[in-house]
């Protein structure tokens, strides 16, 4: 394969698509880790590799289990989003190798309470428990609507979208930051929402493969 220098950058794009694919159609069944549980933005990008290709999927914890399983050759594959804070520690692995790259939306993300809540924001001017990804708490601020974004917060760290829409359900939180199959899955009810963002995602794997 051509080096980087050697390659506009559309063509090298497209020439590890190449090489990847060729892996994969002549060993089907690649094992591809990433995080779980189902309903993640993360499994639902892998997913559609995973139908796309012949994958088989292994939903994980979190990332660092992603990195540990990749390292240890449990998984073959590992898909990590541009957005996860600690995608540096796969970059400079010196037992791994950025496979490819490309871009796709998530669902919609926002603000989810406990369906049974009155509606609108919970009551009062005291703070306000969160749970949340650490990536994903911004979105907090850019959407909580009048009478909430003014409270002070408690965060209630979450390993997923899923986790946090989990912690609510259970009443660990007043609140979620969460995605729309979190929703979905914990019948909760959206407070405020935005639109998924396009995320670059990046495929790793072995630096000998």
């Amino acid at each position: 394969m051509a080096t980087p220098a050697d390659l506009a950058p559309a063509e090298e794009y497209r020439a590890r698509w190449t090489e990847l694919t060729r892996q994969w159609a002549e060993q089907p069944g690649c094992s591809l880790g990433t995080l779980g549980p189902a309903g993640t933005s993360s499994h639902l990008t892998a997913v559609s590799l995973a139908e796309r290709y012949g994958l088989r999927l292994a939903l994980l914890p979190s990332f660092d289990a992603v990195l540990s399983e990749l390292v240890s050759r449990k998984v073959e594959f590992a898909l990590v989003p541009s957005a996860y804070q600690g995608l540096t520690r796969f970059h400079w692995h010196g037992g791994l190798r950025l496979r490819a790259f490309f871009a796709q939306a998530t669902p919609e993300y926002g603000i989810a309470a406990r369906a049974d809540d009155e509606p609108g924001p919970p009551p009062g001017t005291g703070p306000v428990s969160v749970a949340a990804m650490w990536e994903v708490r911004r979105i907090y601020a850019e959407v909580a609507p009048a009478g909430l974004g003014d409270r002070p917060v408690r965060w209630v760290d979450a390993g997923s979208t899923q986790d946090a829409a989990a912690i609510l359900a259970r009443g660990g939180a007043d609140l979620a930051v969460t995605n729309a199959p979190g929703v979905r899955a914990h019948r909760l009810r959206w407070v405020a929402t935005r639109p998924g963002a396009e995320v670059v995602w990046t495929l790793f794997g072995h630096a000998d493969a």
